[in-house]
């Protein structure tokens, strides 16, 4: 099964898929510093739980929320000026407590700024979907 899902076939929401999925690969593989490379500096996120963290996530972070894999759908992404974008998509994540796994699917806002010419997700927002 394809990991990734593009609802909007041209040039930045390729980019950004690029870019988005390298992010969900790293954290999947639990590797915070090439999860935190496609981040901002002042990155800031929400999480489906409702929960707000400044910042780059740390290892333990990442350790402490861990997941089975992913999938991304309907993702596309609109420019804001010439430096911003704002991209969205339907995540569905496999999670795993114990010997049971479910999966989870949210919707997802991010605020991605070009920084030295390279995209950086600034900002990151995920609703549970019912």
């Amino acid at each position: 099964m394809t990991r990734i899902h593009l609802e909007k076939d041209d040039a930045l929401t390729r980019a950004l898929a690029e870019r988005i999925e390298k992010i969900w690969d790293a954290y999947l593989a639990q590797d915070a510093p090439a999860h935190g490379a496609f981040l901002a500096d002042d990155y800031r996120a929400i999480h489906p739980d409702g929960s707000i963290h400044n910042g780059k996530p740390d290892a333990s972070q990442i350790a402490a929320a861990p997941i089975e894999d992913y999938w991304l759908r309907e993702l596309q992404a609109w420019p804001v000026g010439e430096e911003g974008a704002i991209a969205n998509y339907t995540a569905e994540v496999e999670v795993r407590s114990g010997l049971h796994a479910e999966r989870r699917q949210f919707a997802v806002g991010e605020v991605w700024m070009k920084h030295s010419g390279q995209w950086l997700c600034r900002y990151y927002h995920a609703a549970l979907l019912k």
